[in-house]
């Protein structure tokens, strides 16, 4: 195991330093963070007119602001790890250097977490950039350390589940444009996707037979789909953070009676990330025999 973390760190910091000598990174960081500033110092703004117009201060503004600014932040990186996994086998194929690459002593799947964690180790440094703007809330009270690590752990999660998916689609196909569509349609499906399939299951079994797909202990069976989808961690998340925030209504808004009492448990959000994580290491797996030379051989 050390070997092969050993062997990982060729991969990792040739990609790194690479990726690091272009503004490319720069603009991302910058871009990210004055996006995640503006939604916050808005909400900020709004609530102290509110409270110079009512004469006290709504607290829960300060809820709403961090909810939007956690929303953002996830959905700008759902956005963006799929344009930096996507072409990093794809991109070695285009310029006719991965058989180069797997002539060396690196095992595949050394290449593909190397490839994989040099395109995430972006994704934590926009992470943790945004730590000042989400401490605002912190400030002030309501959210607490606790919440803040429980985010950035689903957060972390969540970017190595789609970054294994992308790198898989990476691996399969020989075009760079041809993996990264399918990395953001594979994003689209599980954040809507599985929504949609869920409602439409629920809808028939709901007129077609009552009751059907409510087991003993109240949890629709067919709802565990949403392990696998992104935006319902984060919902589940807030939920427990934020607690009957009116707010975040407009997630559940096609229809409120698919989304039962267990998404808001705790135990919902860890198992969840447990499903993701295991996928990722699926991906990866798969990956690497996509681009093994023995593939196939005995």
């Amino acid at each position: 195991m050390i070997k092969s973390f050993y062997n990982v760190q060729p991969v990792y910091q040739k990609e790194t330093m690479t990726s690091s000598r272009t503004a490319r990174l720069t603009v991302i960081v910058m871009t990210f963070n004055l996006v995640l500033a503006l939604v916050g110092l808005v909400q900020l703004l709004l609530m102290v007119r509110n409270s110079s117009y009512f004469g006290e201060m709504n607290y829960s503004s300060l809820l709403r602001m961090y909810m939007l600014v956690a929303s953002f932040e996830a959905a700008f990186l759902l956005f963006i790890v799929p344009a930096l996994t996507a072409g990093s086998i794809s991109g070695e194929r285009e310029r006719q250097t991965l058989d180069l690459l797997l002539c060396t002593r690196l095992r595949p799947i050394e290449i593909i977490i190397g490839k994989l964690l040099s395109c995430l180790s972006t994704v934590f440094v926009l992470i943790i950039s945004s730590l000042p703007v989400l401490s605002l809330v912190y400030i002030y009270g309501g959210i607490g350390l606790g919440d803040l690590a429980a985010l950035f752990v689903c957060l972390v999660v969540t970017t190595l589940f789609v970054g294994s998916i992308s790198i898989f689609f990476s691996a399969m196909m020989k075009k760079t444009t041809i993996a990264t569509v399918l990395s953001y349609l594979s994003v689209v499906f599980l954040a809507a996707g599985t929504y949609m399939i869920l409602v439409l299951v629920y809808n028939f079994y709901s007129l077609a037979a009552p009751g059907s797909l409510r087991s003993e202990n109240g949890i629709y069976p067919c709802n565990l789909l949403f392990l696998v989808n992104p935006a319902m961690t984060f919902y589940s998340l807030f939920s427990q953070q934020i607690g009957g925030f009116e707010d975040m209504n407009f997630m559940v808004w096609f229809n409120s009676s698919v989304i039962t009492y267990h998404l808001k448990e705790a135990w919902w959000i860890w198992y969840s990330c447990l499903t993701q994580l295991i996928l990722s290491a699926v991906f990866i797996w798969l990956a690497s025999y996509v681009i093994s030379p023995l593939r196939g051989k005995d």
